[in-house]
């Protein structure tokens, strides 16, 4: 709020605009990380002691045992303030909204969370493999922060890599483009109709490289 005070836009994107990148981004960060973060955090210390045994001896899927036990209430604190500026930002938007966009949104919030648990998985079956993922960590939260403002005043090595190696773009940009009827780099106008459809897509990828790294797991020290 403070740089757009002095520069009015950033790459054509108002104080609203950007508020509403910032709170789709957080809030679907929140419902994502709810079910994933701490999860696959922790996951290195138990491949790592071999206490991720025990998950394996249950007659439940493991994937799911996990994020479901250590759902975290504590992300709670995120949604609300997300949702607050995500409130303001569309009041202060005057979107027209119809049925479709109504709809489109909700999916694309949806989605941004799926995205962001996905890749979060991915992460965490990496201590499968490489046993110590914390860096692995540290490198998302750091391209996250990327998608605080529109992937437009990056150059296009960093676009293409939120676009389509980690689509962190999907999360709030595109959406976002297609609310405001903004024009998006990389790929054509239409293609932003398609992003409630990338989260499925990325967490079910995500979800199978868990299962296929868990498979490979063979107990503690390998």
């Amino acid at each position: 709020m403070v740089v757009l005070k002095k520069f009015d836009t950033i790459a054509g994107w108002t104080w609203p605009e950007i508020a509403l990148l910032y709170s789709i981004g957080l809030f679907t960060y929140a419902i994502g990380a709810s079910f994933s973060f701490v999860q696959m955090r922790e996951l290195e210390g138990q491949v790592r002691s071999g206490t991720f045994d025990g998950i394996l001896t249950k007659p439940v899927n493991p994937y799911l045992y996990m994020i479901c036990r250590g759902f975290n209430l504590g992300y709670i604190a995120h949604v609300f303030i997300s949702g607050i500026v995500l409130l303001w930002a569309l009041s202060q938007l005057h979107i027209e909204w119809t049925w479709f966009k109504v709809v489109y949104f909700l999916l694309a919030l949806l989605s941004g969370s799926m995205i962001q648990a996905g890749l979060m998985s991915v992460i965490g079956a990496c201590s499968f493999i490489w046993i110590r993922t914390g860096f692995l960590f540290s490198l998302f939260f750091r391209l996250k922060d990327f998608i605080s403002y529109p992937i437009s005043v990056y150059g296009t090595f960093i676009q293409i890599i939120l676009v389509f190696c980690l689509p962190f773009a999907f999360v709030n940009f595109f959406p976002s483009a297609f609310l405001l009827s903004k024009q998006t780099p990389l790929i054509p106008e239409w293609g932003t109709w398609f992003a409630p459809l990338v989260g499925p897509v990325c967490f079910w990828i995500g979800y199978k490289f868990w299962m296929y790294c868990a498979d490979k797991y063979q107990g503690a020290g390998g």
